[in-house]
Parts: structure tokens; C-alpha cells; sequence
């Protein structure tokens, strides 16, 4: 069971599937679009004692939780060699009571900004590094007829942008304090309502079809030059590569603007369920061990737009974009966490979504109103 059901993301569960079939394995497909709606089916299943042998989830609260009231097995079979195989970060979030309750599949990246070089070029613009110049090449393009941001109109979406933003501006440490620790001192800050304020500017250089938007068909704007810039996670280059073009080449890749380069990790993994068929135990075990196969692990996320969780797969044969990050995340002082799939309670991490979602949709409230419903919001739920 599981979400991949967009372009690239098909591309890149045919890489498992094959390997699965050609060792012997019996794939039974169950999609369901959308990663919320995959993972809400996947514990109604569960719940309603059907379970899926083997379902995509994300590591998280959500999965911990799962993991604690034991309506997740233990990762079947011998994973000795993950504990020097993944980075330390990923081993730790896959583990319940000391043992691994999922098996990684890739490494994503929330904090991108993805571009069109051709707009750009042709508007004279050059790549912003920071979010003053971001706001000025904004306007210009608008001025041109470009929609600017190609956003898409859900809450989650619309908190990659805000998270940009506030990594931006605030810095690592910022980040950690707010999604880390929920700080109020610095809920309350000056850098906040710089954050607020800057977000604000943005609402207005995206176009007036965003609401109910899904990524993928923002990144279609992006692609056929309508837009010039999309904040997304990378999964965004499973499906500009689907379409022929070459990330970080026609579409271009870095990171959002900021001071401190910092990576904002979502990782999505495979988690099974307990069985007494002993069909689904031998399916599981392959299933586990075809996951982690680093040729997999290669070309899964070559076609996905992600980076391989193992540490141990050279950056050979990725494209500009995943080579940068594979670089950029040796360094522990980069890595960071996603607000919505891991590190915090499912109500807090809903809570932030609310709150950002409704101050980006109501025009009416001011910098300082958002930055006070942020607070509100969040620490009601914590």
C-alpha cells in the first residue's frame, strides 16, 4: 500500500517492483493518491483487520505511535548493517523500543526552490539568496506577466513556503527553537514577525487558481514557464524528469534563500504488519531485503528526485541537484526536520499547518495577527 501514484513517483516504485517480482516475490498493488490519504487507509486497515503485509508511511510521531500500541511489527530479517548504513539521525526515528519498526526508503528535501531558467533568463533575474532579493525579482517578474510562485493551495504546501521563509530568516538554530523546543521567547520575537511580515509580501506573487492546487500541477507551471518559481520538496524532480527535462539544468534547483545552508529532511519508509501466513512473513523478509539493495536504493531515488538513505551509495549517476544535497547533508550541522512527519505530536504538527494555512488565506490579518495565532495555535495543542 502506498501513495506513489504521480509520474515520477510511479517510475520510482517500478524500480521495487521489479526487483521484487524478479526475485520471486507476488505484488498485490493498493495506491492511494495522496500521502495523508495513503497513511489514513493504511491504519484504517489495519484497524479494520485487513492490514496491508507491507505499507508506505513516514517516519514520525505517527509511525512511533503506531509502533507503541504494536500495530507495527519489527523489520523482519537481519539489519545488522543498518546501525553503520544510515545516517544517525534516520536510524534513530526508525526505531521503537530499540528496535527498527521501518525500513528508510529515501531521503527527501522540503527546503528547495525550484525555477524555471529560461524566465528567469529572459526577466534578467538572477537566482535570489536571499529573501529581499526573492520580493525584488518577484516583482519584476510579475511586472512581466509571470506568476512568480507556483503554489499549490494545501496547508502542507503552503507551510513548506512559511518553513523556507522562517529557515531563512531565523537560521538553524531559530528553526530548532520554534519546531524543537515550540519556544515561546522566540514565538514572540522580532525575527517572527520579520518572518510573518515577509510572508505576507509573498501572498501577493502567487496567482488567484492556488487554493485546492495539488504540487504536482504547480510543478507543470513550473515546466511550461507559466510560473517562475515553485518552494518544494524535491519529489518535485521525480516528475521534471518524467517529462524530459534535466533538473538542475532547464528547471534549476538550490536551496530557498538563507543565510545558513540547512537541510529540512521527510523521510518516507516501509513499515509491515504482524501475520500468521507464512506467504506474507517470506513476502516481507524479500520485501526488506530488495528495500535496502543499494542498486535500488540508487535508481529508486534517481526517478524519485530523493537522495538514498544508505550513506554508503556514491553520488555518481544523480543529477546536479541530488549530488549538492548527498554533499551538503555529511555535514550533521545541516540536518534538520520536518515540522509535519517528524518530531513533534500529530496535533501540535496539525496545529502549525492550521495556523499558517489561515494566515496565508486571510488576507485581512496583519504580520502581527499571524504571528499571534501562531503562538495561540500551537502551544493550545502542546
Amino acid at each position: 500500500m502506498h501513495w506513489l501514484t504521480s509520474g515520477g513517483e510511479s517510475a520510482a516504485l517500478e524500480v521495487v517492483r521489479d526487483a521484487f517480482t524478479a526475485r520471486g516475490g507476488d505484488w498485490r498493488d493498493a495506491p492511494v493518491p495522496g500521502g495523508s490519504a495513503a497513511r489514513s487507509a493504511a491504519i484504517n486497515r489495519i484497524l479494520g483487520g485487513k492490514p496491508p503485509g507491507v505499507f508506505l508511511f513516514s517516519l514520525g510521531s505517527q509511525l512511533d505511535e503506531l509502533a507503541g500500541e504494536e500495530l507495527v511489527a519489527p523489520v523482519p530479517g537481519d539489519v545488522a548493517e543498518w546501525e553503520s548504513a544510515l545516517p544517525p539521525i534516520i536510524a534513530k526515528a526508525s526505531r521503537h523500543d530499540g528496535r527498527f519498526v521501518a525500513a528508510p526508503m529515501n531521503i527527501h528535501g522540503e527546503n528547495w526552490m525550484f525555477y524555471n531558467a529560461a524566465v528567469l533568463r529572459n526577466a534578467g533575474v538572477e537566482v535570489p539568496r536571499t529573501w529581499p532579493e526573492f520580493l525584488a525579482a518577484a516583482e519584476r517578474l510579475k511586472a512581466m506577466g509571470k506568476i512568480p510562485i507556483a503554489l499549490g493551495g494545501q496547508p502542507w504546501q503552503e507551510r513548506i513556503l512559511f518553513n523556507a521563509v522562517l529557515l531563512g530568516i531565523g537560521g538553524r538554530d531559530f528553526y530548532t527553537r520554534i519546531y524543537g523546543q515550540l519556544d515561546r521567547e522566540a514565538m514572540r520575537s522580532e525575527t517572527m514577525l520579520e518572518i510573518f511580515r515577509t510572508v505576507a509580501k509573498l501572498r501577493d506573487h502567487v496567482d488567484e487558481g492556488s487554493p485546492g492546487r495539488r504540487w504536482n500541477q504547480a510543478t507543470s507551471m513550473l515546466m511550461r514557464g507559466e510560473a517562475a518559481f515553485q518552494f518544494m520538496g524535491d519529489w518535485a524532480k521525480g516528475d521534471i524528469t518524467a517529462a524530459g527535462f534535466q533538473p538542475g539544468e532547464e528547471i534549476g534547483c538550490a536551496f530557498a534563500p538563507a543565510e545558513e545552508l540547512a537541510y529540512i529532511m521527510v523521510v518516507d519508509a516501509w513499515a509491515f504488519t504482524r501475520s500468521r501466513d507464512p506467504a506474507v512473513d517470506a513476502g516481507q523478509r524479500l520485501f526488506v531485503e530488495v528495500a535496502m539493495d543499494k542498486q535500488v536504493q540508487a535508481e529508486l531515488n534517481r526517478r524519485k528526485g530523493s537522495i538514498p538513505v544508505r550513506a554508503d551509495i556514491p553520488v555518481e549517476g544523480f543529477d546536479p541537484c541530488s549530488r549538492h544535497a548527498m554533499e551538503v547533508i555529511r555535514d550533521p550541522a545541516t540536518h534538520l526536520v520536518s515540522t509535519g512527519l517528524f518530531g513533534l505530536p500529530g496535533g501540535v504538527s496539525g496545529a502549525i499547518d492550521d495556523a499558517i494555512s489561515h494566515f496565508w488565506n486571510d488576507r485581512r490579518l496583519t504580520p502581527e495577527e499571524g504571528q499571534a495565532l501562531f503562538e495561540s495555535t500551537v502551544l493550545a495543542f502542546n
